[in-house]
């Protein structure tokens, strides 16, 4: 199969209405192309028809269109000689695209704040959708469309729901609201990195900021043989680990395992070294709790978990972030609950502040102090892990630069988090991103919503070297730093400080997050200077 078009071009895609939609794509050379656009079987189609060049690229301008949500087709067709090839689209809707970029919080699915929504969970709404952008770094060159991993336009229902952006679905249910109009979400924010990541590197070359990590990446062959190099130390470190670990050898999971001569402990202490740290606590259980379905929630921690009821594994966690929840069947009579940590640099902890306990639909059983603990095995530190998508310039050429084609209403822009040990210059960088960005589009006026970062006092743990006042004034650097990039025109900062916890650095609250951005988005994209009622409520159930 040679005909290809750009993998957001796919069933069920939003497209950008009122703008021109220009379709690219490869076939075999001197092919002969048509494109027919067009309502499923209701109006007559807009078609066009072109020949591709030597080297099968081709090109064709559809037009602009108004919004719709009559299900359209794209049909494209090759022919050239003998061969006659055929590729069809179908459930494409028009409305207003949006690009939602970022780290963590602005990726942050809707899975990770199902308790705090559980509503939100179960509605269905086939006019917004949202497509992701593979998290694929590139460092030789920017990439096209075409060269861009297969993803596919979702619509927002229970099943794909967990999947959705929370940010970008109550940014999009808001739009939704109002406007009436189908709405497409491109999701393109990958958790801890850095902005010089989504800069093109003539921005970063004008910045001074230093591009030599990025060029050692260039050459595909000395990424497979790095992430080659790390994956087989970081297998060995993990089994050496396991190895050593006396909980492992000893089965200290098990409910009948004496731990009276263990210490006690409350959940949140620091430990100490790199390894493996249990903690076990016995209850007894209700008899109206026996047999349930049940949760355990235990906030975050540092670094990784693996909790065990009653001697079975029941989930892990691989990075300190996540909230700890894990689903299972509460036992009859007792319950045993165990808990290996995993510290990889130093010491860790699960963070203070967060409720623990275990939920069933009869009643709840406190996690709270003490626990027994013991540690199973100190090892050295975990090997580094290169985080490629934190070079400069990388995520710009593998997840921005491929949307060149792509014709948007606006960006929200929610990042920043990881350029507080360094803030002073974040401004310049925003500055340099929103421009670099409208010239990729083709708009110098492309609106740009960008989310101040959040409150979090939570300095790490009880090893961090940085002060809490250190940390609260370089986030207030950075706060400050983002104000400058209101000095462009149709750009808008969204109050964010407010919604922050001061214990974890992705807060649940992400509906206020949402609806804030798109009542900015409400004067930057579609010209209303005050919004009639900024706490209107809505439902797409």
């Amino acid at each position: 199969m040679v005909l290809r078009l750009s993998a957001l071009v796919s069933d069920h895609m939003v497209l950008q209405r009122d703008k021109p939609w220009v379709i690219s794509g490869k076939a075999e050379p001197n092919a002969e192309i048509s494109v027919q656009f067009g309502d499923q079987g209701t109006i007559t189609p807009t078609i066009r028809n072109t020949t591709a060049d030597e080297y099968g690229n081709w090109q064709v301008d559809l037009g602009e269109f108004a919004a719709s949500d009559s299900p359209h087709s794209l049909i494209v067709s090759e022919n050239v000689g003998s061969h006659a090839e055929q590729v069809s689209i179908s459930d494409i809707v028009i409305g207003d695209v949006w690009l939602l970029s970022g780290q963590s919080n602005m990726e942050l699915w809707l899975s990770r704040t199902a308790h705090n929504y559980p509503d939100v969970m179960q509605v269905s709404d086939p006019l917004l959708r949202q497509v992701a952008m593979p998290q694929e770094p590139h460092f030789d060159k920017p990439i096209s469309a075409l060269e861009v991993s297969k993803t596919e336009w979702k619509s927002f229902t229970p099943l794909t729901a967990p999947d959705f952006s929370a940010v970008g679905y109550f940014f999009g249910a808001k739009l939704r609201f109002r406007y009436q109009i189908p709405i497409g979400l491109i999701a393109a924010a990958v958790g801890g990195t850095p902005i010089s990541a989504w800069l093109p590197r003539a921005e970063l070359d004008d910045l001074r900021i230093d591009c030599t990590e990025s060029d050692k990446f260039a050459s595909a062959a000395t990424v497979a043989n790095l992430t080659e190099t790390e994956q087989a130390a970081n297998n060995r470190y993990y089994s050496e680990l396991d190895a050593a670990d006396h909980g492992l050898s000893e089965n200290w999971a098990d409910p009948q395992f004496d731990d009276s001569t263990w210490e006690t402990t409350e959940l949140t202490d620091y430990v100490t070294g790199s390894g493996s740290h249990w903690y076990r606590k016995s209850l007894p259980v209700p008899p109206e709790l026996s047999g349930r379905p049940a949760q355990i929630f235990l906030g975050t921690a540092i670094d990784m978990d693996t909790v065990f009821i009653n001697g079975e594994n029941i989930g892990t966690t691989y990075y300190r972030y996540p909230p700890r929840n894990y689903s299972f069947t509460m036992p009859v009579n007792n319950i045993t609950v165990a808990i290996r940590l995993l510290t990889f640099s130093g010491g860790g902890e699960f963070t203070p502040g967060k409720n623990r306990f275990i939920a069933t639909d009869k009643g709840t059983l406190s996690l709270d102090e003490p626990w027994k603990t013991r540690t199973g095995a100190l090892v050295s530190d975990a090997p580094p892990q290169t985080r490629l998508v934190n070079f400069p310039s990388g995520l710009y050429n593998g997840m921005i630069a491929p949307l060149a084609e792509t014709q948007l209403k606006g960006v929200a822009w929610y990042q920043g988090e990881s350029d507080t040990n360094s803030p002073d210059n974040y401004g310049a960088k925003l500055t340099a991103l929103i421009q670099s960005w409208r010239n990729l589009f083709g708009d110098s006026e492309l609106p740009f919503a960008v989310q101040q970062v959040a409150h979090w006092s939570h300095t790490g743990s009880a090893g961090s070297s940085e002060s809490d006042a250190d940390h609260q004034q370089n986030w207030e650097k950075l706060r400050n730093q983002q104000k400058l990039a209101l000095q462009l025109k149709n750009v808008g900062l969204s109050a964010g400080y407010d919604v922050g916890e001061w214990n974890d650095l992705h807060p649940q609250g992400k509906q206020i997050v949402g609806e804030r951005l798109a009542r900015l988005a409400y004067r930057l994209a579609y010209g209303e200077l005050l919004p009639p009622n900024m706490f209107e409520q809505y439902t797409l159930a």
